[in-house]
């Protein structure tokens, strides 16, 4: 993951970069969380407030592969079809968390 370009386009410094990922990383494991509990208990609106945020907090940092997914799941949970979304969950964590890892090697 080249987090020197994706600091450089958006006019970072490298260092404030890496912070901002990792404020994002534990915000939005926290949030794939929060929407699996939903999808859990069955509250769409949940699981779409949560995965939305993924998918914004994403988008601007330019993670855009998990914005793409955050995107579709979004959908989904908005259409109510959550069992459609839980596999997904799991593999967009695993996304996040491959963030995580980079983040620290």
């Amino acid at each position: 993951m080249d987090f020197q370009k994706l600091a450089d386009d958006l006019g970072f410094e490298l260092e404030e970069f890496k912070e901002l990922a990792a404020l994002f990383v534990d915000t939005a494991l926290a949030d794939a969380d929060k929407a699996l509990s939903a999808v859990q208990e069955n509250d769409a609106e949940t699981a779409s407030r949560a995965v939305h945020s993924i998918k914004g907090a994403s988008g601007n940092l330019g993670f855009m592969d998990i914005h793409e997914s955050a995107k579709r799941l979004e959908a989904e949970a908005r259409a109510k079809r959550l069992e459609a979304i839980k596999a997904p969950l799991h593999r967009l964590k695993e996304q996040i968390q491959h963030i995580a890892a980079a983040l620290n090697p």
